[in-house]
């Protein structure tokens, strides 16, 4: 097996990149330097942004025509959001699922509205308001307003944040399907002006044989996210990676689209490694996204590179540079 290999800031570096991420805005905690994705099996890694060479580009920076406004006043106004669709969901007794929604971070007791007219289908907790066809609209953490099965039309009072929420749980589905709020054309107002960060690429030993390429990449919530939720991460919208041997660059590969829709609860562990944790109150997640599981490279110099966009184009591109020499990873 490698000796294992690690390319950190020194604490002098750390503390510069620390002091530029506050300037521009909050890295979660789970990004500060100690983080891996690989942990003690990591064979190479780099965490740096000297190492890792991150460029960024802007999208799409202006507000795109929307279907609806946002469920909660002013309704054409953008409203922080803490959780975005397929965020991972790690239950205590180790259950895994996709977030299914977005989670707009508001005061208990805030007053929710519906988005479109339809018919009303309450429940404890919840309530959902189907239009024409098989388009609907759930509200959830929501205590209700209206009546089960009572028509109400576009930004009616459907009831008020349960105490201890602080968020109402927004979710679209379509033909059975949960569709991203924010994709352009959906929920708006909405613009995103600052593209994801990727905080590690890292190359672990799988157990059984061959190499795990993993990446850590988040997003950061705009506007911020008030109260003990600030500075917790949401997942990008898109994780690309390509490999290039000897100068000759492959072709992008998709880890994770979330884009438009959410994803099978099945292929949670193909998109999300150990150690990805979700948020919780006070307590940044960490968002580990497999590339490869199984890499059998071949000697030769290497670049991986690793993409994050958000829904709006905006786009982190880092680069890590290594080699394989007999069988071994070197940086």
């Amino acid at each position: 097996m490698a000796t294992t290999q690690h390319i950190r800031p020194s604490a002098a570096a750390a503390l510069l990149v620390a002091a530029s991420l506050l300037a521009a805005h909050v890295a979660p905690a789970a990004a500060a330097p100690g983080s891996t994705c690989g942990g003690n099996r990591t064979l190479l890694a780099a965490d740096a942004p000297s190492a890792l060479r991150v460029s960024q580009s802007l999208g799409t920076t202006r507000a795109v025509p929307a279907a609806y406004g946002w469920p909660v006043k002013p309704f054409d106004q953008q409203h922080p959001v803490r959780a975005n669709l397929n965020d991972p969901r790690i239950g205590h007794e180790g259950g895994t699922s996709f977030h299914f929604g977005i989670d707009i971070a508001v005061p208990d007791g805030t007053p929710v509205y519906a988005v479109t007219g339809g018919k009303a289908y309450v429940h404890p907790g919840n309530v959902s308001v189907a239009g024409g066809g098989t388009h609907s609209f759930g509200y959830w953490h929501v205590r209700a307003a209206v009546e089960n099965h009572q028509l109400v039309r576009a930004h009616q009072l459907l009831g008020w944040v349960i105490p201890g929420w602080e968020h109402v749980h927004f979710a679209e589905r379509a033909n059975g399907i949960y569709l991203n709020p924010l994709r352009p054309g959906g929920l708006g107002p909405y613009v995103d002006v600052s593209a994801p960060e990727i905080g590690e690429i890292a190359l672990t030993q799988r157990r059984g044989g061959g190499i795990e390429l993993l990446a850590n990449a988040y997003d950061m919530p705009s506007p911020r996210v008030p109260g003990a939720w600030t500075n917790e991460p949401v997942s990008p919208a898109l994780v690309e990676w390509r490999i290039s041997r000897n100068g000759h660059a492959g072709g992008w590969k998709t880890a994770a689209d979330f884009r438009a829709r959410m994803l099978d609860r099945k292929l949670f562990d193909s998109v999300y490694a150990p150690p990805t944790r979700q948020n919780h109150k006070g307590a940044a997640g960490y968002y580990c996204f497999y590339l490869a599981q199984k890499w059998t490279p071949s000697d030769g110099t290497y670049r991986i590179e690793v993409a994050a966009s958000d829904t709006r184009e905006n786009r982190a591109v880092a680069r890590f540079d290594f080699s394989v020499v007999e069988g071994r990873v070197r940086s």
